[in-house]
């Protein structure tokens, strides 16, 4: 049985769902790879190009080849991106990320990453000299024709690869035993003591037992907490006191326990009372990439190309102000801001979902474009966060303990839906994004255009329906 480094990285984060992958394909819960994931898949090819590139220019490009195999006997398997052949007959390993940071993170651990290239490489009898992660240069700014040399950072990490490597061969060790056994205890996995964000894909079928909604859906909940209830036995909010978690996540359990909304009144009053007239409802969209597309951007800087703009002027306006914008042509966005500052009044609040988002966009092309900094720094000072009403405002369990705008619409107006949109999430904008500047004009065009506008409207619209359905419960 052949095991990658991607089987092993699975194996790190929960060797079960490894062993289901392998033994038992028909019950793991493949699904679709991500949208999201095949950006990241795709932008890491990208980057090779241009690191391919680099190498080949360079004096001594014949001692280098890529993608290079690696094949134990004990079947571990390894594909390093780039390799050197030194004089000494010793290689160097090049591993290449789409990354602007070498990621020393549990869930996107890149050292340990390498430290399995490494040993794989030389169970075949080569030896490793150094071992490089080669990844994007966040301070680089497109000007012109891309330049790898100035795009690309050769970190050199063999002495943190070198510190691992016997943890590591003891891992891989571990991983190979586990696979090697024709059975395991399929009643829990590793998974059940973690957080839901860290849930392998296998969790559902590895942990039956668990009741909805559990404790994973307290917001925020710390791993040590998830340790100590499932320790114990308990998983049902029912069984956990109000003295146990804190003061966020008692509004989750009461809504659990109550079966009911909690709402608190005072907390929403406070909001509205901050809302001004007009009111304006701000979404963006932004593109993000590896390999900047256009003069002036950074690798996987996000660059603004979309916006909805939902305008509500007074309480009782029933007849509200759509204004959109979509570039159909790789820039920066200037002319979005010019737009904005054409559509928005001085006075009025915006309204945003996760407005941290949109207010990151907002100092960033604030200092792109300075004097467009009294406008947009004016859009930040007068933003509102409506997700922040569901926090401790208006809390119910049917969220399953979350504040995405996907998790309450549904709650809250069930008649809008983004499940049959053409453009349905940000990545699926992004990528239509790319697509739309690159087409002629064209039916196909014309659509695409349509369905990336809809889809954004949506957006906005979404907030102003949740807004008025929460306003009349204060």
């Amino acid at each position: 049985m052949r095991t990658s480094k991607t089987d092993f990285i699975q194996f790190l984060h929960c060797p079960k769902s490894l062993w289901l992958l392998k033994h038992k394909p028909d019950k793991y819960p493949h699904g679709e790879f991500s949208d999201y994931a095949k950006k990241i898949a795709e932008e890491g090819y990208e980057v090779e190009e241009q690191a391919q590139a680099l190498v080949g220019a360079q004096s001594d490009a014949t001692a280098f080849s890529f993608q290079n195999e690696f094949i134990t006997a004990r079947g571990l398997y390894a594909r390093a991106d780039i390799i050197r052949k030194n004089a000494d007959g010793t290689i160097n390993i090049y591993e290449v990320k789409s990354s602007t940071s070498v990621k020393r993170d549990a869930k996107h651990d890149q050292i340990k990453d390498a430290t399995f290239q490494k040993i794989v490489a030389e169970e075949t009898g080569l030896q490793v000299a150094k071992v490089y992660i080669v990844h994007l240069n966040k301070e680089y700014v497109r000007d012109g024709t891309v330049d790898p040399k100035q795009l690309l950072v050769f970190a050199d990490v063999t002495d943190e690869v070198n510190g691992l490597i016997g943890e590591t061969s003891s891992q891989i060790d571990d991983a190979l035993d586990l696979l090697s056994r024709p059975e395991i205890d399929e009643g829990s996995c590793s998974c059940i003591s973690l957080t839901k964000s860290n849930h392998c894909d296998t969790f559902e079928y590895f942990n039956q037992c668990i009741p909805a909604p559990s404790i994973y859906d307290l917001p925020r909940i710390t791993r040590a907490k998830v340790s100590a209830f499932t320790q114990m036995g308990r998983f049902s909010l029912d069984e956990i006191e109000l003295d146990e978690v804190t003061e966020k996540q008692s509004f989750v359990l009461k809504s659990a326990q109550s079966r009911a909304p909690v709402i608190e009144r005072a907390a929403l009053s406070k909001f509205f009372s901050q809302a001004e007239y007009p009111i304006y409802f701000l979404d963006y969209e932004t593109y993000s990439s590896a390999i900047p597309i256009v003069d002036g951007a950074r690798p996987q800087a996000p660059i603004p190309f979309q916006y909805s703009l939902h305008i509500k002027r007074t309480p009782n306006d029933t007849q509200l102000v759509h204004v959109e914008y979509l570039a159909e042509e790789a820039a920066m966005p200037l002319q979005l801001i010019e737009h904005m500052e054409a559509h928005i009044g001085e006075i009025g609040s915006v309204v945003s979902w996760h407005a941290s988002f949109e207010n990151t966009q907002n100092k960033s092309m604030a200092d792109l474009y300075p004097r467009k900094s009294d406008f947009l720094f004016g859009l930040i000072r007068r933003t509102l966060d409506l997700e922040d009403i569901f926090k401790d405002g208006y809390v119910d369990i049917a969220f399953g303990g979350s504040t995405s705008i996907k998790k309450v619409l549904p709650v809250l107006a069930p008649d809008l839906d983004y499940a049959n949109m053409a453009v349905s999430n940000g990545t699926e904008a992004m990528e239509s994004w790319v697509r739309l500047i690159n087409l002629p004009d064209s039916p196909e065009k014309d659509k695409l255009r349509k369905d990336m506008l809809e889809y954004c409207k949506l957006d906005t619209y979404a907030m102003v329906r949740i807004f008025e359905e929460i306003e009349r419960k204060t």
